[in-house]
């Protein structure tokens, strides 16, 4: 696998963070709601009974500048149809760690080889109010790898620039009514997408790690 020498700033602080050593005690993702996040650490959702999952943030020379890619669901899905989310899923039983997970499901969803990745480091869980472990693991993609979307799970592959991504300037708290109630959430625009929830929850943890390197 080849992939280009980064001269990017920001994927130079990307290398630099995940460069520092094994990160034995990553911190949680924190919700921006405070509520959800009390409740997803309390024992109405003890933590043996979530359900484990990995996401891959994949990160790709496209046109001239580095980029995070990211989907869209399709509208007849179950699950958050419709929204921008990472490839991803949860744990099968012969996943044998989440990056075998987040990578099984990459392939699955946008044609990716596992072989095409250079796994850089995984960051500290997001606990999901519908009982799900979410591992986010980064990678770096080789060079002109095609991706094809699967027809019955993803509408749409784009890039958003990754100094747009991992700047915390980008995105912006907003209350929305949900139907256990009012909750405070991130998102971010960006080319006609709207990427909030966990997916924004996520790029903004990762902006204030980098931001802190």
């Amino acid at each position: 696998m080849t992939s280009r020498i980064p001269d990017d700033s920001h994927l130079q602080c990307l290398l630099r963070y995940f460069a520092q050593g094994t990160r034995t005690a990553l911190a949680p993702i924190q919700h921006p709601d405070q509520i959800t996040n009390r409740r997803v650490l309390s024992t109405e959702l003890p933590a043996i009974n979530f359900r484990e999952a990995a996401v891959l943030i994949p990160i790709v020379h496209h046109e001239g500048r580095y980029a995070v890619v990211l989907t869209q669901r399709t509208e007849h899905l179950s699950s958050h149809p419709g929204q921008v989310s990472f490839p991803g899923g949860r744990a099968d039983e012969g996943d044998h760690s989440p990056i075998h997970t987040a990578l099984r499901e990459s392939e699955e969803e946008i044609g990716l080889p596992p072989q095409a990745v250079t796994v850089l480091g995984a960051l500290g869980n997001l606990l999901m109010p519908s009982g799900y472990c979410v591992t986010p693991i980064v990678g770096l993609i080789a060079d002109d790898t095609p991706l094809t979307p699967s027809p019955r799970e993803v509408a749409h592959i784009f890039h958003v620039p990754l100094q747009l991504a991992l700047n915390v300037s980008s995105f912006e708290r907003v209350r929305v009514q949900l139907p256990d109630g009012e909750r405070e959430l991130l998102e971010m625009h960006y080319d006609g997408y709207r990427i909030w929830g966990a997916t924004a929850e996520i790029l903004y943890h990762l902006a204030q790690e980098i931001a802190a390197v």
